[in-house]
């Protein structure tokens, strides 16, 4: 009898665990692909889809809690707590505006629900934390319908627009859906030892660049560049993920400097996109000088040394001083706001005015999440909800290892995630995907990595300064 009831729980177990992957493939592969604009008045279609799909799972998995065969069992953590005060306070407001409204006066409570429905969803993945790549490349795989359609909308014109409104709603949504793509587009790529599946993804990232440049959200360019330099600063800095990571970083700074060419000498676009000629001569100066330095380092690499080993740290410290200076410098762009205006257009000034200016009107223009924040929960949910990210990033801190690469990519994913919430808004069909990248990251257990072998060679590495 014993050992029926236990198999009986391990069904039990599969079964929510089976629910669980279902709900996860949904919102990563399926859910991005709801961009038409349907309103119910109170609230959208895509909100009640999200709400319906995690409510749904959340009470198959409550019925099995009380049949007494299967339980969940929480951790006392701030995190947690913060996201029950969030979900009550949410539901605090919806019975208030349900109260209150009226025929004339309908009362909108979108955000609530999404609320609910990221609580829900925090509730269901801490309880089986299980990451599989398979969540990166079914996102991929929907991601080539949302590029074709808006590639249609780019060299067709507007026969698309009533199947990507959600998306067309702003240029930060498109660039926010576009960068997590590109993301899981780069992470497949340098893990993929199958030749052609790694052409796949290769095609994918340079669809991906395209529509993100075509796009024009200078604040994506800027953080998808971050991207690139980050890798090998989170992740073990071998040979092989610097050559793959630095492939890929290149084929976007040669797409993004012959944009000009593209754009000015063509009329394949059927949008108005414009790239400064002179910029891109600069850029291409900066490549140039860039891989000097990058080429004058890899070629000290021995000939016949296994690059996947061969762990280069040196270069980790470069890429450090890069992203520094990277943040200094566009740390200095936002400062200096509407001040750069004013600067004569003389040698090098309209290049740097032409890097900055833009910049600065996107951010202007453009409505943050916290913004928003603020102007749907009030001071007291906008409080609770930026008391929730100091928490998670505190969380990513405890959980970043170098031992564990899927974890940092997954944290790096999250970071992206927060800082595009300060700059500007997310879009609701990708929302609930970075947040299920952010939850898995913090609560994810990743087996560690063994490098006994990767630290010899590394010891190697250093004492004959490759």
């Amino acid at each position: 009898m014993e050992g029926k009831e236990n198999l009986d729980m391990e069904a039990k177990e599969s079964r929510v665990g089976l629910a669980i992957h279902i709900l996860l493939v949904f919102i990563a592969g399926i859910y991005p692909l709801l961009l038409f604009e349907v309103d119910f008045g109170s609230f959208a279609l895509q909100h009640l889809i999200l709400f319906l799909c995690t409510m749904g799972v959340l009470l198959y998995c409550v019925l099995l809690i009380r049949s007494g065969k299967w339980e969940i069992h929480f951790p006392r953590t701030r995190v947690n707590l913060m996201v029950a005060i969030l979900a009550a306070y949410s539901l605090i407001r919806i019975l208030y505006k349900i109260v209150i409204t009226n025929e004339e006066n309908l009362e909108s409570f979108g955000y609530e629900i999404v609320v609910l429905a990221m609580a829900a969803l925090y509730v269901l993945i801490i309880s089986r934390a299980v990451f599989r790549e398979f969540y990166f490349d079914i996102l991929l795989y929907s991601s080539l319908v949302v590029f074709a359609l808006l590639l249609i909308k780019y060299f067709c014109g507007n026969g698309v627009d009533g199947a990507i409104a959600v998306l067309l709603q702003d240029k930060s949504g498109i660039g926010s859906y576009t960068v997590l793509v590109c993301m899981a587009g780069v992470w497949q790529y340098i893990k993929c030892e199958d030749k052609l599946r790694s052409f796949f993804y290769l095609g994918v990232l340079v669809i991906g660049f395209f529509v993100l440049f075509v796009n024009q959200s200078r604040v994506s360019f800027w953080i998808m560049a971050a991207v690139f330099i980050a890798v090998p600063i989170l992740q073990r800095p071998t040979a092989e993920l610097v050559k793959r990571d630095m492939t890929v970083f290149f084929i976007y700074l040669f797409l993004l400097c012959n944009m000009s060419l593209i754009t000015s000498y063509t009329n394949l676009l059927y949008i108005d996109v414009t790239f400064d000629l002179e910029q891109s001569v600069y850029l291409e100066l900066l490549i140039t000088l860039g891989g000097i330095c990058f080429f004058r380092y890899w070629d000290r690499i021995p000939e016949g040394v296994d690059l996947r080993r061969l762990v280069m740290r040196r270069m980790r410290r470069g890429y450090q001083f890069l992203l520094r200076s990277m943040s200094v410098i566009a740390a200095g762009m936002i400062l200096g706001g509407n001040l750069w205006k004013e600067l004569p257009d003389r040698f090098g000034m309209k290049a740097w005015k032409g890097f900055a200016i833009p910049l600065i009107d996107e951010i202007n223009q453009e409505k943050s999440t916290f913004y928003l924040c603020f102007e749907q929960f009030g001071v007291i949910g906008s409080l609770l909800l930026l008391s929730l990210c100091v928490l998670l990033v505190a969380e990513l801190k405890k959980k970043y290892r170098f031992d564990k690469p899927v974890t940092g990519m997954l944290v790096l994913i999250s970071g992206v995630f927060l800082a595009q919430l300060l700059f500007c808004k997310v879009s609701i069909s990708i929302l609930p995907v970075y947040w299920m990248f952010l939850i898995l990251a913090t609560s994810y257990k990743e087996k560690e990595e063994k490098y006994y072998f990767i630290l010899l060679c590394s010891l190697l590495h250093r004492i004959f300064f490759i």
